[in-house]
């Protein structure tokens, strides 16, 4: 080598020695790049928690981008020291970061197994044989009639269809009652270890934790989980086992677009932009708020019905839907209120919210930018209320 070039070449050696020094010990970050699963819906191994590695798109694991832990984002659990990010980023724009968490919710998503749990189990979507499932709701006494009503089409059609039923402060006299009904398990929804605003029926907060709390202690004995309202009515039901099917096949199919594990069934009848209190971006922000205003891709969906399965992609939505419930400014923005100025439609705000049902769609939307991929046929489903 000619002394001209050896010394250019020792020369970039040392520039690129010093670059990656000072790359390495930034000070203002948190970096880690572990091992993801290729797959965010379908893996038996479950080493995802605690992993800070964004993928572009579900399913994509070729491009790939290191995740940082800004400090002012940083909440470190007091029980293994851990470290994680508790300021939302947009899945689909990174740049786009959220309001912080409170940290001391962190202690309720490791009780509830949404972050660092690696040994739980997984449902593979791939696979249509998922014959055992749960159906989830909750009722207040006011509600316990719809509920009576409800279940009667859940027996109709599944005779010896479980149902877990949590109650919110149910009188004994109603309790009472249930215990006639085999296969209704009512199980109190525990607030004591959730902030007091939790206990507000009206801002809908409960949905969510159940939510989580459901996913944890059900789906270890049953892969699917449904949650419905006691206002709902699947009048004439799609078959379980086609519509599980027809999941497993589009997981194979290149050209289907409903590459989900999280699903919902009714149309809400107008936009998520018609619904969106504008404190609800400050946790959860978003871009071309367009797109939200029209029916073809930002179609407010119902969170009366919910199909869940439990991967890492359900996880992930219901642990930012589980920290809007306990944050008390984001399921509950400031002007908040459920009853409509007018009757919501599509491009012009209604001046009304729907708090866990647009936390929701939001964390759904963001994800996939459009609400067909997460939009199922679930056969003829009604409800009994308006809130317009």
């Amino acid at each position: 080598m000619k002394p001209r070039a050896k010394a250019l070449f020792l020369y970039g050696a040392v520039s690129t020695t010093i670059l990656l020094v000072v790359l390495v010990f930034q000070s203002d970050k948190i970096s880690y790049r572990p091992s993801f699963p290729s797959n965010l819906l379908s893996c038996s191994n479950f080493k995802l928690w605690n992993h800070f590695r964004r993928t572009e798109a579900i399913g994509d694991a070729e491009k790939v981008e290191e995740v940082s832990i800004d400090k002012n984002c940083e909440c470190i659990s007091k029980k293994t020291q851990k470290s994680y990010d508790f300021c939302y980023k947009n899945p689909k724009n990174s740049s786009l970061i959220g309001r912080k968490f409170n940290c001391t919710y962190l202690k309720i998503l490791e009780d509830l197994k949404l972050v660092d749990a690696p040994d739980q189990s997984l449902v593979d979507l791939a696979n249509p044989d998922r014959n055992e499932t749960m159906f989830v709701s909750a009722i207040s006494d006011n509600h316990f009639g719809n509920f009576k009503a409800m279940y009667k089409l859940i027996k109709q059609h599944w005779p010896n269809q479980k149902v877990i039923l949590y109650s919110l402060e149910l009188s004994a006299i109603y309790i009472n009652e249930l215990k006639t009904e085999r296969n209704v398990e009512v199980r109190e929804f525990n607030t004591s270890k959730y902030p007091k605003h939790v206990k507000n029926w009206a801002e809908y907060r409960f949905k969510a934790l159940i939510l989580a709390v459901s996913c944890q202690e059900a789906i270890r004995d049953f892969p699917n989980v449904w949650w419905t309202d006691s206002h709902n009515r699947w009048n004439q039901p799609k078959p379980l086992a086609q519509f599980y099917g027809e999941i497993a096949k589009c997981m194979g199919d290149v050209d289907c677009d409903k590459k989900s594990s999280i699903f919902m069934f009714v149309n809400a009848t107008h936009s998520n932009y018609a619904v969106l209190t504008k404190g609800l971006l400050d946790y959860f922000p978003t871009y071309g708020v367009n797109t939200l205003k029209y029916n073809d891709k930002g179609l407010q969906l119902s969170a009366a019905f919910v199909y869940l399965a439990r991967t890492p992609m359900t996880l992930e939505i219901l642990k930012w839907h589980t920290l809007c419930a306990l944050e008390e400014r984001c399921m509950n923005p400031p002007s908040a209120k459920l009853k409509c100025d007018r009757e919501p439609q599509w491009d012009i705000y209604a001046g009304c919210f729907r708090y866990d049902q647009s936390s929701l769609n939001l964390l759904m939307f963001n994800l996939f930018r459009d609400h067909n991929h997460y939009f199922m046929d679930a056969g003829e489903v009604s409800r009994t209320y308006g809130h317009y």
